[in-house]
């Protein structure tokens, strides 16, 4: 099994006014990466967003008009009833699956989750 670390299956989801986006791709001067927020929803004659892009402090850095859905990717917020549905190790202990009750699923290896682990020397 070929893991990517922290790689994380995800189904696509619609922005929603006030969603918080991410740009996938360069667009009018902004860079791939950018976050921003949805500030209008067209649906037709296809669905759009108007998409206020944001610094790292929240003040506005500008505004790019109808951004197809293609070219963002809404950034979830941790809904709160969220629990997990399985834990599993594989059989040489190199790897971890969990699935969350949403369907999420987030595979990590263990040096990756090794090298993120709190300050504390022993659990046990």
């Amino acid at each position: 099994m070929n893991l990517c670390p922290l790689s994380v299956e995800r189904k696509m989801t619609k922005a929603k006014r006030y969603d918080t986006v991410v740009l996938l791709e360069a667009i009018n001067g902004f860079q791939t990466g950018e976050r921003g927020a949805v500030v209008e929803v067209y649906t037709t004659p296809y669905e759009a967003y108007d998409i206020e892009i944001i610094t790292d402090e929240g003040a506005t850095k500008g505004l790019i008009e109808a951004i197809r859905p293609e070219q963002i990717e809404v950034i979830p917020t941790i809904p709160t009833d969220v629990r997990f549905s399985s834990i599993h190790i594989e059989d040489d202990g190199s790897s971890v699956a969990v699935l969350f009750s949403d369907n999420t699923q987030v595979k990590v290896r263990v040096e990756e989750l090794y090298t993120k682990k709190p300050s504390i020397q022993d659990v046990s």
